[in-house]
This record gives structure tokens, C-alpha cells and sequence, in this order.
């Protein structure tokens, strides 16, 4: 079973964004539930929607705390950010009712996208607001 928990290696130490990254973890893992059960096309994209919604109002918070610091990667990191939207948005586009494994499979990416994300872009706006102050 894959486990959707954020550990600390992931922490950024923002309290607000931290929470937020756990919470679209948790969106997450009701996506993931809802294919490993075989739930209809629409009962998962009501769950693929909500994440949707969770990740554009973070996405707003991140980029604004990144503006107000002046961040100088936010235009990459921005992108980093639609690039996410897309793939999510791909997700749904190549959804197959008939083939479970390939839908948990594409999600699955999307999971390792957005740890990865962190790992990378999130650490580096925290490592130059942590300098900047």
C-alpha cells in the first residue's frame, strides 16, 4: 500500500505550507483509494477535482509568499507549478475505466512529481527566505 503521509524530510518550515503539502497528500490518497476500489470515472474526478482545487489555492499562497520575499526563481517556479496542473489535467485525459493498474500507475507519477517538487523547488525558496532573514 503506498503511504501518502508527508514525512519531515519533506518540511519546509513554513507551518502554512507544510500543512498544505500534507493536506494535498491527503487529497491525494482519497484519489488513490478510490482507483485501487475501481470507482467510476466520476466518483474519482469528484475527488481529482478537489485535489485540483487545493492545489491552485497552494499554489497562490506559495507564489505569493515568493513574491513578497522577492524570490528570484519565481517565474521557473511558477511554471514547476503549471507543469503540475497539467500532468493532473493529462490524469484525467487518459483515464481508462477498464485498466486500473495504468490509471494507479499514472497517478502514482503525479505523486512522486509533486515529493519531488518539494525536494527541489519548495527547499529552495525556504533555504533563500531562511538567508534573506
Amino acid at each position: 500500500m503506498e503511504n501518502f503521509m508527508l514525512d519531515d524530510t519533506y518540511l519546509i518550515g513554513d507551518y502554512l505550507l507544510d500543512a498544505q503539502h500534507k493536506a494535498i497528500l491527503s487529497y491525494m490518497a482519497k484519489v488513490y483509494a478510490s482507483l485501487l476500489a475501481g470507482k467510476k470515472e466520476n466518483e474519482v474526478f469528484e475527488h481529482v477535482d478537489e485535489l485540483d482545487a487545493y492545489c491552485k489555492l497552494h499554489f497562490l499562497d506559495e507564489e505569493k509568499m515568493m513574491d513578497e520575499m522577492s524570490f528570484p526563481e519565481l517565474s521557473d517556479h511558477k511554471a514547476q507549478h503549471v507543469l503540475f496542473l497539467t500532468h493532473l489535467e493529462s490524469f484525467m485525459g487518459k483515464f481508462d475505466q477498464q485498466n486500473i493498474t495504468r490509471n494507479v500507475d499514472e497517478f502514482l507519477f503525479l505523486k512522486r512529481w509533486f515529493l519531488e517538487h518539494i525536494e527541489e523547488f519548495d527547499r529552495e525558496y525556504a533555504g533563500f527566505n531562511k538567508r534573506a532573514k
